[in-house]
């Protein structure tokens, strides 16, 4: 069981790394798309991505990442959809391995009781 946890662990590294780096690249690019059309609608998603980021972790950032990514890109569309359910996804696994784990362990004890008891 504790290669599992460990494994979890790995693929929230990566998927962290992963929507940090699409966070990153999104704000780039949705610059310079501002810089080269002068876009109010793209300027209010950077500023929106930004503040987003801040006040709750990547979860609004990722949003306004897809939507500035919907019409333009459908790789970063697509890339961005899998990140966001990556990690709802991965944290309930990792609950629920960590509670089986604890479960398990309780049992054990629990078992021991009983013998000694006997």
């Amino acid at each position: 069981m504790d290669t599992w946890i460990w494994l979890i662990f790995i693929f929230a590294f990566i998927i962290g790394i992963g929507t940090l780096v699409y966070l990153i690249k999104s704000l780039i690019d949705m610059w310079k798309e501002y810089a080269a059309t002068k876009n109010e609608t793209v300027l209010l998603l950077f500023i929106l991505n930004i503040i987003g980021f801040f006040l709750s972790g990547a979860l609004i950032s990722m949003i306004v990442g897809i939507i500035f990514y919907w019409n333009r890109s459908k790789s970063m569309r697509l890339l961005g959809i899998i990140l966001l359910i990556a990690g709802p996804v991965l944290f309930i696994v990792f609950a629920i391995s960590a509670f089986t784990m604890f479960d398990t362990q309780m049992m054990d004890w629990q078992q021991m009781e009983y013998e000694m008891n006997l």
